[in-house]
């Protein structure tokens, strides 16, 4: 694609240095040699016109790398630019003898100032050509920029992918081994379980094909997940959620909060014979939003576990917040806190 006439911004500047400059081209040396100044307007004409096989030029510069080397360069460029100006001039002499009958000095005067225009009309060719070059350096370095930016937008949509693609399983297993526990004294509440995961799945995909979604998108899904564990905990598990107007809209990547309420159940709430409570509090303020969740648990009798919640959330957020975002977490006598913070538009 041609670097000038496929970019209109380009095409017309060049247009606008080109019309004094061709110009000159041909009237400087008709002038010089003598010709008539009444008679000038083949002669800037023709000088004009030579747009077009300096535009050209880019045909030769394409098949000229840079990187041919000088010698390459100064033989080709420089050759262009005299064959050019050689056919360009016997194409003038023929243009002035169309026009010798109402303009009959370029004609005469064409051997006096025919060496001069080509000097000019080709020293005018290896500036066009130089032009072409720096115009492909700068669009091969533009180029080169965007697809180092689609490679690592690329590369963390699919990290992003991969880590989404590790919650689901993680909170499958988890709800499937509910859900067996369930089938030998509460058959009933083991197929409403079944009903709600269905459901809770079928959105949380829709959710999930979405690099980032609201809050309140995010807040509904935390809600369907706190009400298929409640089949299973009853009254054992109380919670509390809180979700500023001003946070609803911020975006956030899908299925951030659901581990971490999972967290909480499964070391916290389910630790305890008495159960216990969990909160969610969130907020946005100052370009900033934070999420807090802060449930009940046995200190001693916390369990363990391989550590993909807290770190899926983690990761999942330095990939699209970077360094901007914070994860804190930590337990207090007989409450653990995570707090989440980060901006509230993405940084990649």
């Amino acid at each position: 694609m041609h670097p000038i006439l496929h970019h209109w911004p380009r095409l017309r500047l060049f247009l606008l240095a080109w019309l004094p400059l061709g110009a000159a081209a041909g009237l400087g040396p008709f002038l010089a040699a003598g010709g008539a100044g009444h008679d000038w307007v083949p002669v800037a004409l023709w000088g004009e016109l030579f747009a077009t096989p300096a535009l050209a030029s880019w045909y030769l510069v394409r098949y000229t790398p840079p990187g041919a080397g000088i010698g390459t360069l100064a033989w080709r460029v420089g050759g262009g630019a005299v064959t050019t100006a050689s056919l360009w001039a016997a194409a003038g002499w023929a243009w002035f003898q169309l026009w010798a009958p109402v303009a009959p000095t370029p004609a005469a005067r064409f051997t006096h100032f025919a060496p001069l225009a080509m000097g000019a009309v080709a020293v005018l060719f290896v500036s066009v050509s130089a032009l072409h070059y720096a115009l492909v350096a700068v669009d091969g370095r533009a180029e080169a920029m965007r697809r180092a930016h689609d490679a690592e937008v690329g590369a963390r949509d699919a990290e992003l992918r991969a880590l989404r693609a590790q919650v689901n399983p993680h909170f499958l297993f988890n709800c499937l081994h509910s859900i067996s526990a369930l089938c030998g004294h509460d058959p009933e509440a083991a197929r409403r379980m079944c009903q709600q995961l269905a459901d809770f799945f079928r959105d949380s995909l829709r959710a999930g094909s979405e690099r980032l979604v609201p809050l309140a998108t995010e807040v509904a899904l935390v809600r369907q997940y706190l009400d298929i564990e409640r089949v299973r905990f009853g009254e054992r598990l109380q919670t509390e959620i809180a979700v500023t107007d001003d946070a609803e809209a911020v975006r956030v990547p899908p299925l951030l909060l659901q581990p971490l309420i999972e967290n909480a159940i499964r070391h916290g709430i389910a630790t305890l014979v008495e159960g216990g409570d969990i909160r969610l509090q969130i907020r946005a303020d100052g370009g900033r939003a934070s999420a807090v969740v802060d449930n009940a648990c046995d200190p001693d009798g916390r369990r363990g576990g391989t550590g993909i919640g807290l770190a899926n959330v983690r990761a999942r957020l330095h990939a699209v917040y970077g360094d901007q975002a914070t994860l804190t977490a930590g337990a207090t006598g007989t409450r653990y806190r995570v707090e989440l913070s980060w901006p509230t538009e993405a940084t990649s």
